[in-house]
């Protein structure tokens, strides 16, 4: 009898071990789910809030210098390092600044998705999982030049924001990487330009990250 209760007490363990494993799989799969999902989600808004904040009433003639010759022909066209300089250093640190203090709260996960029965995932009460983000953003500038018409050309200025993510979390780290692009300005430029702009662009390769 003795060794019989022995055996269903070890059994019973066993089960609970194993379901206990189970379950803290689930939940680790289910936290880095929704912790990437929601990272992602606030990212857009960090960048969002960064960009409004740091290009108010920035124009064209503010960052790009266009140079004609008699006949109306481009001869040059220039950046203004320092100022774009000064916007990716500005916009990294307001994204990165933003994200971590957002993500402070920590996710709200339902009881029911640790189960890992997506029937029941959004179901029971929510619990607070805390996360410790550490963000990295990099910032870069890039042009683009596009046809509109006889010796007419659009030029747009973007600021590509990548933002890499590590979600510290009690049984492993996860990685997000979230990319962004945004359109800062645009103009239309009279006159032939030449190849060289074409081609290889004016603020490729411009990359920031905060200090």
């Amino acid at each position: 009898m003795r060794l019989k209760t022995k055996l269903i007490i070890a059994v019973i363990a066993v089960a609970i071990v194993v379901g206990a494993v189970i379950f803290l799989d689930n939940a680790t799969k289910v936290i880095i789910s929704v912790s990437s999902a929601k990272m992602r989600a606030l990212n857009t808004q960090a960048v969002d809030y960064a960009v409004s904040s740091t290009l108010k009433e920035v124009r064209y003639e503010d960052l790009v210098d266009v140079v004609y010759d008699n006949s109306g022909d481009v001869i040059s066209i220039s950046a203004d390092s320092v100022k774009i300089n000064d916007i990716a250093r500005k916009t990294a640190y307001l994204t990165q600044s933003k994200l971590t203090e957002m993500s402070e709260g920590g996710l709200e996960v339902p009881l029911g998705a640790f189960t890992g029965i997506e029937a029941i995932a959004g179901f029971g009460e929510k619990i607070n999982v805390k996360i410790m983000p550490v963000v990295a953003v990099e910032c870069s500038f890039v042009s683009a030049f596009r046809q509109a018409g006889v010796n007419q050309t659009l030029h747009t200025v973007y600021l590509e924001v990548l933002t890499q993510i590590t979600v510290i979390l009690s049984a492993r780290t996860n990685t997000v990487t979230a990319a962004a692009e945004v359109m800062i300005c645009e103009s239309i430029i009279n006159g032939k330009i030449p190849d060289v702009y074409l081609q290889g662009g004016l603020l490729g390769g411009s990359s920031l990250v905060p200090e």
